[in-house]
């Protein structure tokens, strides 16, 4: 494309994390101009690669991040924190609640970048996750004719982050086994091992976002959230390693068993030796009989690890996003987040679509019990055809009471599908959720894990209290 003048950036916009900023300021820097949304997993890894780029040339580059609001929970400045600090953003980061940056950058989807040179011309537009090399080796060429930059002044830069002295930080996966509440601590980046009054038993992880296997003490976890457990062992999904991990409970170790750290795709219909097969965003876990069911969002499926030969292959979804129900491959799916399955089905909650959806297994068929499009999103009761959720992250099915529970994360709610009448209810609570993200259950109880609060609560059914547990060390 020509240079042309880069539009200057509105005064309307709200910054989360930094003052005011003007592309006039950064004059002499290249600017890289995000547009993103905090929903979408694609843009969760431009974010972590353009986080690398601001790191390898801190006072030549610029990173700006302009956030637009696809739910109206992100129009909200407390959540859109929450999302800074469990992504770990560190550079400038904007939301765009009236989309007017957006529009004057003629951005079609996200993630969107622009590339402003050191004249302040918009020189260069990249769109998807896929873009870092070719940004990355332009920039690269443009530093090689341009005026060193000085050092970058404070005002240019993300203001510190708040140190989370919680000892959680934005909890997102739970699972109850033998006794025992085992917890996705995802902004600590490790998995706790807990009695279920909080006491914290052992600790896997070294808290250290980084992609290692070993010992519990020495191993690494990048922002674990779905967890599941199958016999001996604990299954994580490992969300910013684009890897299901496995924690041994009788050694203490933690292997890979699909994933290299780096997001990729399915690309056989047919399946692949575990070792080669690579994820994007694995979000959910369930155990269906000797199988691992992978929630493999960035690719928009579901996949099917046999836990005895360790072929994995493709259950449901096609890469695409979209919404349709259908068998196999020929179903679309819309960033699925959370799984949990009964004998016969797997019940399966997706994030883009504000959705709950049913797979039958082994055969793969898909059907929407709740959810309208990809854009379609809200707040109500009822029976199916009118129901509505907005961007679940958590579900737990509980057949004695004929139920599945969901966590309505952008709505604040924990919500129930009865599984006899098809209508949608909101469980009172004495205590007001801020994120809820994750769910785990057993006989007397439904645990939550509210991750933007950085606490995990256990609802009694029979007393309706509802409790806040300790989470503590021995």
């Amino acid at each position: 494309m020509n240079p042309t003048p880069a539009y200057e950036l509105s005064a309307k916009l709200d910054w989360l994390n930094a003052e005011p900023q003007r592309i006039a300021a950064h004059r002499g820097r290249i600017v890289v101009l995000l547009f993103w949304s905090a929903s979408s997993v694609y843009c969760h890894n431009i974010l972590h690669d353009l986080a690398a780029i601001q790191r390898k040339w801190p006072d030549a580059v610029s990173v700006l991040a302009i956030h637009h609001p696809k739910f109206n929970a992100e129009q909200d400045a407390k959540l859109m924190a929450e999302a800074l600090t469990r992504l770990d953003i560190g550079f400038p980061v904007a939301n765009d609640r009236e989309w007017i940056a957006w529009q004057h950058y003629n951005a079609h989807s996200w993630p969107f970048m622009v590339l402003i040179d050191g004249k302040g011309r918009h020189v260069a537009d990249f769109v998807g996750d896929d873009q870092t090399s070719a940004i990355e080796s332009r920039i690269a060429a443009m530093l090689e004719s341009a005026a060193p930059a000085g050092p970058k002044p404070g005002q240019l830069k993300a203001k510190a982050r708040s140190k989370v002295f919680s000892t959680l930080n934005a909890p997102s996966g739970l699972v109850i086994a033998n006794g025992l509440l085992y917890i996705a601590d995802a902004g600590h980046h490790r998995v706790l091992e807990c009695a279920l009054d909080g006491r914290i038993i052992r600790e896997f992880g070294n808290g250290v976002p980084l992609f290692l296997d070993g010992s519990a003490g020495d191993s690494s976890f990048h922002r674990p959230s779905a967890l599941a457990v199958h016999r001996d062992h604990v299954y994580v999904a490992d969300t910013g390693n684009h890897a299901v991990r496995r924690l041994s409970l009788l050694h203490g170790s933690v292997d890979t068993l699909l994933g290299d750290g780096r997001p990729g795709h399915l690309t056989s219909d047919g399946g692949l030796e575990a070792a080669v097969a690579r994820l994007n965003n694995p979000c959910g876990l369930c155990i269906h009989q000797d199988s691992l069911i992978v929630a493999d969002s960035g690719n928009n499926r579901l996949g099917l690890l046999n836990l005895g030969n360790r072929q994995f292959t493709g259950l449901v979804g096609g890469g695409a996003i979209g919404f349709l129900d259908g068998v196999g491959d020929r179903a679309r799916l819309a960033h699925p987040l959370g799984l949990a399955g009964t004998q016969n089905f797997l019940y399966m909650v997706e994030g883009t679509a504000s959705s709950l959806r049913t797979v039958a297994v082994p055969e793969g068929r898909v059907n929407t019990l709740i959810g309208h499009g990809l854009y379609q999103f809200g707040n109500a009761d009822g029976n199916r055809q009118n129901a509505a959720m907005q961007h679940p992250t958590g579900v737990v099915v509980d057949e004695g009471r004929g139920m599945a529970w969901i966590a309505d994360a952008y709505n604040r709610k924990i919500r129930s599908y009865s599984l006899v009448n098809n209508q949608l209810s909101t469980l009172p609570l004495m205590q007001n959720l801020v994120r809820p993200s994750a769910l785990a259950l057993d006989a007397e109880s439904l645990w939550i894990a509210d991750s933007a609060g950085n606490h995990i609560y256990r609802y009694f059914f029979e007393s309706e209290y509802l409790s806040r547990i300790n989470i503590h060390a021995a």
